[in-house]
């Protein structure tokens, strides 16, 4: 009776051990949304994925192809496959957004964020792209928000914002691509002069003035700032890429757990088995 019972309990646990593999399997390519309490009156949301090597949106904005499923009130998944699914070692960013436009911030997604879940805890940032507007920043559940979440980059009208950056991306690249992409919008918009608007980048980004001295002068930019004028640091203390090494999510372990408790349920039902043909 002893040993029939010890059998039904082991092939109890090895069921289940099976269970937590094709549950984990089924969320293998998944990413979840946790919609602010903040956003109403919505009834869809889609999920927008591009390649930050300039490449393309693997999902378009708002399109049928990116739209996210309802996991319970306010909790909706988005299953990566649709979009051809992420391959390891590339950056992608991520914005959740709903159909009456409200919208996350950009963040950054790799595959180590599968299987975890988006959520806001009330920070909101200044559109990097048109400074009247805001997005609210979106962190990973179970990832250092200095590793993966709100993507750090410098706004339209000359402001950090951020707290990671993706692998190859530099504070002093950075600093190249505002001179390139936005400095006219800042002496437009800004408020302020070419002086204070660049001291006031290189203090964020942590760069010298001899670096902002050198770096402009390689973009070719017209700025009028003075070296000898500069508030900015006299030494480099650059922000740096945070997420060069993998984050797991925890699934992975969840997966190796259950198959080593599938392998031991397997070495005692031999062993159990064995010690009947010797009775």
């Amino acid at each position: 009776m002893i040993k029939r019972i010890l059998c039904l309990a082991l092939a109890v646990i090895c069921i289940a051990g099976t269970a937590v593999i094709g549950v984990s399997a089924a969320d293998a390519d998944k990413i979840y949304f946790e919609v602010p309490d903040t956003w109403n009156n919505y009834s869809k949301v889609y999920c927008y994925i591009w390649n930050l090597d300039g490449s393309g949106p693997l999902v378009s904005w708002k399109s049928k192809k990116g739209a996210c499923e309802q996991v319970e009130d306010r909790l909706y998944s988005y299953d990566t496959t649709k979009a051809g699914g992420l391959q390891a070692g590339v950056n992608y960013g991520l914005i959740f957004v709903v159909d009456i436009d409200l919208q996350t911030y950009d963040a950054l997604l790799t595959t180590d964020c599968l299987g975890d879940t988006l959520y806001s805890d009330g920070t909101i940032y200044e559109n990097p792209a048109d400074s009247s507007k805001t997005a609210l920043a979106a962190f990973w559940k179970n990832q250092d928000r200095s590793q993966y979440g709100p993507i750090m980059q410098v706004t339209s009208i000359g402001n950090l914002i951020g707290t990671c950056m993706p692998a190859g991306t530099t504070a002093e690249s950075m600093f190249s691509k505002f001179l390139s992409d936005n400095l006219t919008s800042a002496q437009t918009y800004s408020g302020k002069n070419d002086q204070q608007i660049i001291d006031d980048i290189l203090a964020a980004l942590g760069l010298s003035q001899e670096t902002g001295e050198k770096l402009i002068k390689e973009s070719g930019a017209e700025v009028k700032w003075e070296k000898a004028q500069s508030v900015a640091p006299t030494v480099d203390k650059p922000v740096t890429p945070q997420n060069s090494g993998a984050v797991s999510s925890g699934q992975e372990t969840t997966i190796v757990f259950a198959a080593m408790a599938m392998m031991l349920c397997a070495a005692a039902a031999v062993l159990v088995l064995r010690k009947k043909k010797v009775h």
